[in-house]
């Protein structure tokens, strides 16, 4: 596993925030290695979360890897199978500003913590694009919305009763 130290605490940043770093571990893992997918359990209600996990994808290798953002920490554990391989880039939306766009949209927070999800979706259609999902739970079921990764335009909202 490899791990670095930021010199600082990443408690409480946006998904965009440690990029910097979580992308020189990528790079000390494999030289070619691209970030596929950004996600947290433990969002807030102003977009950040104390932990971010960012699946990243190394071609030449052919592996996968996650990297942890977490307290003062940055970590790279290897996985066993690749779950996504296509590079998301940089262009998009943070994750306060789509937290934002999913209010905007009528996403209601809830008490609980907010899960985020930022992937690529429809690469079988030919028309591959990059959203952000935003989710929260609530006594009686789960909300989530999908948005342009972008420009936070709603595609679609999803709402299920769990009673």
């Amino acid at each position: 596993m490899l791990r670095m130290s930021t010199g600082g605490s990443l408690a409480a940043s946006t998904a965009k925030a440690v990029l910097p770093q979580v992308a020189e571990v990528a790079k000390k893992w494999k030289a070619d290695a691209v970030i596929t997918h950004v996600s947290t359990l433990a969002g807030k209600p102003d977009g950040k979360a104390s932990a971010w996990l960012y699946t990243v994808y190394s071609p030449s290798a052919n592996k996968s890897a996650v990297v942890t953002a977490q307290d003062t920490k940055v970590a790279l554990e290897e996985v066993l199978r690749n779950t996504s391989i296509d590079a998301i880039g940089t262009d998009y939306l943070d994750s306060d500003k789509a937290l934002d766009a999913a209010r905007k949209a009528g996403l209601k927070m809830g008490s609980g913590d907010i899960m985020f999800g930022l992937t690529l979706f429809g690469k079988a259609t030919r028309k591959p694009a990059i959203y952000w999902t935003v989710t929260v739970m609530g006594a009686d079921g789960m909300s989530s919305v999908t948005l342009d990764s972008k420009d936070g335009a709603l595609i679609k909202r999803d709402d299920v009763k769990l009673k």
